[in-house]
């Protein structure tokens, strides 16, 4: 079990530490893009999971969770990969797969990169830091079923993450697919300065695209202007 003194040393933040408590029991876990390696040495720590992967396109994450491996005797249990999304896993290699701290267009990207590696697993985790509405699109069009949505604050941000399971199918309305689906259960607390965030940043598009005077952007204004009439009926 980890430790209080685990947990400092660890120094997962509330972003980190909500994606690795929503880290279901299996047997393997590959986390991609995983910088520190924090969430899969906090799943290995706590029984979440036998093995894992760390995975980062860039040398100096792999080193730093090489050595992070090493400082909580995990060597034997914590695989380190170095290179591009999910080009670093094999089939069958993880039951779980977490993608997070990257763009929603970037998520889907890499899972359609690597299908085989996908289909093999069991479970995705996927916080996107943009396009959440992108990410559930191509969830929804490609068999995944989004079992739930939840929220977590950090630094005055509010961020998604997508608990997915491989196979299925999701339904999601139109307003649904902008705010996401059952956040109000999930995440009460935060829900209300979630959506105003949301209906702040349409209005701040709206503002500029009216203001520039070009024809196409009022067009896109009245676009813009439809999504928030939407998420507010």
């Amino acid at each position: 079990m980890i430790t209080d003194d685990n947990k400092k040393k660890l120094r997962l933040n509330p972003r980190l530490l909500k994606i690795a408590q929503l880290i279901p029991d299996c047997k393997s876990l590959a986390d991609i893009g995983t910088d520190h390696a924090y969430v899969p040495i906090f799943a290995l720590l706590e029984g979440k999971v036998s093995s894992a992967i760390a995975s980062d396109i860039n040398r100096g994450p792999v080193q730093r969770a090489k050595e992070n491996a090493k400082a909580f005797g995990l060597e034997d249990k914590l695989s380190l990969r170095l290179g591009p999304g999910l080009e670093t896993v094999k089939p069958n290699e993880a039951e779980t797969i977490i993608v997070a701290g990257m763009g929603g267009i970037l998520i889907s990207e890499i899972l359609e990169n690597s299908k085989e590696v996908v289909k093999s697993a069991k479970h995705l985790i996927l916080q996107p830091m943009t396009a959440a509405k992108e990410l559930r699109e191509y969830l929804i069009g490609h068999s995944f079923t989004i079992q739930k949505e939840v929220l977590v604050s950090e630094d005055d941000k509010i961020y998604n993450i997508l608990c997915v399971d491989v196979g299925g199918r999701s339904e999601y309305s139109q307003k649904e697919l902008i705010l996401g689906k059952g956040l109000e259960d999930t995440a009460p607390e935060l829900y209300s300065r979630y959506f105003k965030n949301i209906e702040r940043k349409l209005k701040i598009r709206i503002a500029g695209l009216k203001s520039s005077g070009l024809k196409e952007n009022q067009d896109l204004a009245k676009e813009a202007e439809a999504l928030l009439d939407l998420i507010n009926s």
